[in-house]
């Protein structure tokens, strides 16, 4: 499927080159409309419809395929004595969250979100910390904890980055919780 995916790349790229070739030359002045029109005339009518349907069909599929990707880039695979394990990357983010909360009473609410890179899992944490905590100790724990939990728990073991985003810091006196809760950023 990879050998059909580069195909279809390659098709659509040369299609593009030619059609802005021909719209950079249209708008220069070196290429008229009228000498557009009539090398296309010359051209069978039926022909120009089989090329048009053929570049629709294959664009179809490339938005399938590209789509298909995604949705299984958003999970994780490795091989067990039993068979193949796939893991949703959602079923990572829940786990570091409750795991997190559970574990480091520093922490007052966080955010994990997981990707899949070449290098290995890579995760955005975005925290909220109780101002009577030393920060970095805190974050530094965070990112143990996490580590830990995956290679141990999880059977991740190739994780690339795990970065922590401090989002704010609240105090414990007289803090109501926020009716709707930020957006988050990530990176």
């Amino acid at each position: 499927m990879r050998i059909f995916s580069r195909m279809l790349a390659w098709i659509y790229s040369i299609t593009s080159l030619v059609v802005a070739f021909f719209c950079l030359a249209l708008s220069s002045g070196r290429l008229s409309v009228e000498q557009l029109e009539l090398s296309l005339r010359e051209v069978n009518p039926v022909t120009m419809g089989i090329i048009g349907a053929v570049l629709i069909i294959l664009g179809m599929l490339w938005v399938v395929l590209i789509l298909e990707y995604l949705h299984k880039s958003r999970s994780i695979s490795f091989d067990n004595p039993g068979g193949e394990v796939k893991l949703a990357l959602s079923a990572i983010e829940d786990f570091i969250v409750k795991r997190v909360l559970a574990q480091i009473k520093a922490v007052r609410r966080i955010k994990t979100k997981a990707f899949t890179t070449s290098r290995g899992l890579k995760l955005i944490n975005r925290v909220v910390l109780w101002s009577d905590n030393d920060i970095p100790s805190t974050c530094a724990e965070i990112q143990d904890l996490i580590k830990k939990y995956l290679q141990d728990i999880v059977g991740v073991e190739r994780v690339s980055v795990i970065k922590v985003n401090v989002a704010a810091i609240s105090t414990h006196v007289g803090e109501e919780e926020p009716k709707q809760e930020e957006p988050i950023a990530y990176e």
